[in-house]
């Protein structure tokens, strides 16, 4: 029987050790190419460890929680089938980012029904589902390219409709059209059908409406209502949109500049003049907002909120639901807690606990 060795990978050329932090398989489990069967740590990430060939796990020869040396083998697969060259044959471990997430098997038939790369997929909550894998193939085109054309051709032609009516709607109708979207219209309860959110958008019906419009064939939706200082109701229309089964595209501004290796999750967008450097991680339903600056290998978790001129620097992350004001600034390597409020021109020079409220 060939054995393929699954090697603990080298994360960061100062690293020469890593914490494994999970063992996800055991001794005599079937797996495949790409199952995750370690979550492994440095100091400054963890990272998933994936299966390199199909077959049945040998042995395991690491502890959870104990730290093993780079190049060291974590465990021992026979592969099912024939050789991969040799006896002795060692793979290349594959290795993505990870906060200890969860893809559940629909998800990973699903994703190989659309050609999704789960790599790319941005879980919610510590989960890949299918929603999240829907909405990674819906927004595949929708990056900014750097030239301008942020929008595939297949996704300029998809109707979407757009939950709100007011001011943060009509910011992010501006951004929606320079996508190249076709939006069937809004809904808000508290205005008028027929009203103006902005030039070419207008109030058709109510949120009860939903439903209807999702049976309709309209099965993309924008989340347009904004959040100064909390973002509970823009979570709420996320959990209801994705209930209901709209796939929730993000956006970026023509104007706005994304760095490399840059992740971005489904109902976030990012707005004119805003800045994300390379290798930053970007949630779900996160408003990245006018001129704001996030540096390089930053983490805004799900539901944040980065209000007009905020400036992070490197390394710093946001917890989820939390909104960092206007104009504020935050230091590098600096944590915020879940469920934070930065208010407008503070600065933050160390951690922030959950639940914190920072004023100038």
């Amino acid at each position: 029987m060939n054995k393929t060795d699954i090697l603990a990978p080298r994360l960061n050329a100062n690293e020469d050790e890593l914490l494994v932090t999970e063992i996800l398989t055991s001794v005599g489990t079937d797996v495949k190419v790409g199952d995750i069967l370690f979550i492994v740590e440095t100091t400054k990430a963890s990272f998933d460890v994936e299966s390199t060939a199909d077959g049945t796990v040998n042995s395991i020869e690491v502890e959870q929680g104990k730290m093993v040396d780079v190049g060291a083998v974590l465990a021992r697969i026979d592969v099912a089938g024939a050789a991969v060259g040799g006896d002795s044959a060692q793979l290349q471990t594959s290795t993505s980012v990870s906060e200890n997430v969860k893809t559940t098997t629909k998800a990973k038939m699903r994703a190989q029904e659309l050609n999704v790369d789960l790599a790319a997929v941005t879980p919610v909550d510590g989960r890949i589902g299918v929603a999240e894998v829907e909405a990674a193939a819906a927004i595949a085109g929708n990056r900014n390219t750097g030239d301008g054309n942020s929008a595939g051709e297949e996704l300029s032609t998809q109707r979407a409709v757009v939950f709100g009516g007011g001011g943060h709607a009509a910011t992010i109708a501006d951004l929606i059209f320079a996508n190249g979207w076709d939006v069937i219209g809004a809904v808000d309860a508290k205005m008028a059908k027929g009203t103006k959110v902005a030039s070419g958008l207008e109030v058709i019906g109510s949120d009860t409406d939903l439903e209807e419009i999702y049976a309709s064939g309209v099965h993309n939706a924008f989340i347009g209502v904004g959040g100064a200082d909390s973002s509970e109701t823009r979570k709420k229309i996320y959990d209801r949109l994705q209930e209901i089964g709209f796939v929730l595209p993000h956006l970026v501004h023509p104007s706005a500049h994304i760095g490399v290796d840059v992740k971005i999750g489904p109902a976030t967008y990012v707005l004119p003049n805003a800045m994300v450097g390379p290798r930053c991680r970007i949630g779900a339903n996160v408003v990245v907002n006018s001129s704001v600056t996030v540096a390089h290998d930053c983490k805004i978790e799900d539901h944040a909120h980065l209000a007009p001129g905020a400036i992070l620097a490197g390394m710093v992350r946001v917890g989820a639901m939390s909104v960092v004001g206007m104009g504020s600034t935050v230091l590098f390597n600096c944590k915020i807690g879940r469920n934070c409020l930065i208010h407008n021109l503070s600065s933050v020079v160390s951690n922030i606990p959950d639940g914190k409220i920072v004023k100038p």
